[in-house]
């Protein structure tokens, strides 16, 4: 139905509901009206229904548009709360810049040693010389090298200690994860200290300008976000620790501490994090992080007891792992004030949850994974169009031969956070044949699960990380791809970088 008719349907409705009810109304009570009821009844009243019914309608629109979410009435089975519309799925083309990328895992200190692990096959697990299972047998993990947790909590805790703040009490879980972190974290603060309005303020400050200009430079520093992805078994007082000694890391690095906003809640995960900074109406500069370690006897011990630890009996069990990674985002604007670029582009994300586990899921199962991915491959296919269109000759012209049409999008590679258990890995398999069948799964498609091992969020910021490494080394967009968790999912498109 066309918008005017629809309008017109609707003014009818309203004034006709109104004047009708009124006039009933008048008539059954025996009296009539004054002046100001008729202009009340018959005037204002649909006008009023009128602009109730926009302001709904407007309201829900911007509701769908910020939802990450949001369910589509056609969705296909084992899908809910999937992105369903284009507008809330995909980042527009100018959208979000990574302008640098930082990781810590156990076979890699950056994306470039990570990739070159992987490429040679040396990134898998192996047995733990620390953690037993309950048997006595050391379990397989995936621990990084160098990570020493007590060097850490002594640094904390004397930082604490000099801000007449108590010592923190942390189990060792805690202390791997924020020692990996940290050098993240302090690797992309010195990418963001390269900001223009950065330096502008430092050379005011330092007596070549008044303290007006002073100020006014001050505050035409942007907010730096810095989203922390803890994990969601830390309390309070280890995110409220965490967040403000990573603050601190962007503090030493030259930031402002008035300009650095820090967002540690709890039960919070990319997709949608990525989506709230693309729908931000603020100057966007943001440093997302995630951390995680679940080496340590205190996790061992409470997997063992849930059954969910890998071992020979129970193959289908996580295998701890840790990491750290975070990527520093920009808008164009922020990107250029930042220098050094263009910038890797993210292109668009897309993130739903399933309706079920996915181990209790039928055997490949990938119905909203297909679907995320299909929604974040959508500018490839406008471009494809878009070429097509372009390549049609005019009427009574020869066809173009086939080799002249633009083919299907297609991406160099996809990187995932997929590690060895087989629901997970058919799911992945499934959706990547089903779009791109032309990529050779031995090849072309990365698990990065066996190189981190169970680490939560970080595992897929650490398949960002690489994505945004492999599309620079390429030249050539790269999807991207969460799955581990049994009902989050994610897919994510970087492009390579443009002039923005």
């Amino acid at each position: 139905m066309q918008a005017w008719f629809r309008g017109a349907l609707l003014s009818v409705l309203a004034f006709g509901g109104s004047w009708t009810g009124s006039i009933w109304y008048w008539r059954s009570t025996n009296r009539m009206p004054a002046t100001g009821e008729l202009a009340a009844y018959l005037l204002a009243l649909p006008l009023a229904l009128l602009m109730g019914y926009w302001l709904l309608r407007k309201g829900a629109e911007t509701w769908s548009a910020r939802e990450p979410a949001a369910t589509g009435a056609n969705a296909p089975s084992g899908v809910s709360a999937a992105s369903a519309t284009d507008t809330a799925a995909r980042l527009p083309v100018a959208g979000l810049r990574i302008a640098a990328a930082a990781l810590r895992a156990p076979h890699g200190e950056s994306a470039a040693a990570l990739a070159e692990a992987m490429a040679s096959n040396k990134a898998r697990p192996e047995l733990d010389k620390d953690l037993h299972d309950d048997d006595g047998f050391p379990v397989m993990s995936l621990r990084a090298d160098g990570v020493d947790e007590e060097a850490i909590a002594r640094e904390v805790n004397q930082w604490l200690e000099d801000n007449g703040q108590a010592a923190l009490n942390a189990r060792a879980e805690f202390w791997r994860a924020l020692a990996l972190a940290t050098p993240v974290v302090e690797e992309l603060a010195l990418s963001a200290a390269g900001h223009q309005r950065l330096a502008e303020a430092a050379a005011l400050a330092g007596g070549h300008g008044n303290p007006g200009q002073a100020s006014r430079a001050m505050n035409a520093i942007p907010m730096l976000q810095l989203a922390a992805l803890l994990p969601p078994d830390w309390n309070g007082q280890w995110r409220d620790v965490a967040g403000r000694w990573l603050r601190q890391q962007l503090v030493l690095a030259g930031w402002p501490q008035d300009r650095v906003s820090v967002n540690t809640r709890p039960d919070q995960h990319p997709g949608p994090l990525l989506a709230a900074l693309r729908d931000s109406a603020e100057p966007c500069i943001a440093l997302l992080l995630a951390c995680a370690s679940h080496i340590g006897a205190a996790t061992i011990d409470a997997w063992a007891g849930d059954n969910l630890l890998f071992t020979s009996s129970q193959p289908q069990g996580a295998m701890p792992g840790e990491g750290a990674a975070g990527l520093l985002l920009a808008d164009e604007e922020q990107a250029r004030l930042l220098g050094a670029g263009p910038y890797p582009l993210l292109a668009a994300v897309a993130a739903g949850s399933r309706r079920d586990d996915v181990d209790k899921a039928r055997s490949g199962e990938c119905a909203l994974l297909k679907q995320l991915a299909r929604q974040a491959l959508k500018p490839l296919e406008q471009e494809a169009s878009a070429r097509a269109a372009q390549a049609t000759p005019p009427d009574g012209q020869p066809a173009a031969a086939p080799d002249d049409v633009a083919p299907e999008p297609a991406v160099a590679l996809i990187v995932a956070d997929t590690g060895h258990r087989g629901a997970r890995v058919m799911e992945l398999m499934a959706a990547s044949h089903a779009l791109q069948p032309r990529l050779d799964p031995a090849k072309d498609i990365l698990a990065l699960g066996n190189a981190t091992g169970q680490a939560g969020n970080a595992g897929f910021l650490a398949a960002l990380a690489l994505a945004w490494h492999e599309t620079q080394e390429r030249g050539e967009p790269v999807l991207c791809i969460a799955n581990e968790d049994p009902y989050l999912r994610c897919a994510a498109l970087i492009r390579p970088a443009t002039p923005a």
